[in-house]
């Protein structure tokens, strides 16, 4: 399957074409070309424009190239380490698993606590692109990212990855370091929203001491 770009990514390349200094240059040395043979002002620049256009359509193709082996690139290494990130997993949940943090387990127990089967990391290939969501309910086609850190270079990679999460149509569902105080009420919410049925608490502590009470009665 060939390699997809979304919008967004096609803006970026597009960007990078206008910033190369061949097509800047392009303008001026064309300019000059055409005010050499007598062209007025107006008809210079006109056509040293048409001439900068060829250049940039020349260009566009060598970086988008340039951008996917990038991209393609940054997934590899990921996936390459991901025997490395597999060690810093050290906080054992009640499913038997391990993940990278807290706030992974406290995320993890809460599924186990529902029934909801979850795939912790798994790698989805989409479109020739590689990513690990932190879990996939397989049973819901449902993603989940919990996005823990707040720097530009994190966010701006996380919103790559939702734009490709995006591009193929799939659900997510994200919680942030705001969230993290009352993680268990975000999810629930959220994981109600995009259609996963999530018992509450209070109704699964009744059901569990009516139970209780039933077997002591019978």
């Amino acid at each position: 399957m060939g390699l997809s770009i979304s919008v967004d990514e096609q803006k970026e390349i597009a960007e990078r074409t206008n910033h190369d200094p061949a097509v800047i240059m392009s303008f001026y040395e064309w300019y000059g070309r055409y005010k050499k043979l007598h062209h007025d002002d107006v008809t210079a620049c006109r056509l040293a424009l048409a001439k900068q256009a060829e250049v940039y359509q020349a260009t566009f193709p060598q970086k988008l190239a340039e951008y996917l082996a990038a991209i393609a690139q940054d997934y590899r290494t990921r996936l390459l380490v991901k025997k490395k990130w597999q060690s810093g997993q050290v906080f054992k949940t009640k499913s038997g698993i391990r993940v990278r943090s807290k706030i992974e387990k406290i995320i993890a127990d809460f599924l186990f606590e529902q029934g909801i089967h979850f795939v912790y990391e798994p790698i989805a290939n989409l479109g020739g692109f590689y990513l690990m969501p932190d879990f996939y309910l397989s049973d819901f086609e449902v993603v989940i990212e919990h996005f823990g850190m707040e720097d530009q270079k994190y966010q701006q990679s996380a919103q790559r990855k939702l734009g490709r999460y995006r591009q193929f149509k799939i659900r997510v569902v994200c919680t942030y370091p705001s969230d993290e105080p009352d993680i268990e009420e975000v999810l629930a919410r959220k994981l109600r929203e995009v259609g996963v049925p999530i018992e509450n608490r209070a109704d699964a502590a009744v059901s569990t001491e009516s139970s209780h009470t039933t077997r002591i009665l019978s």
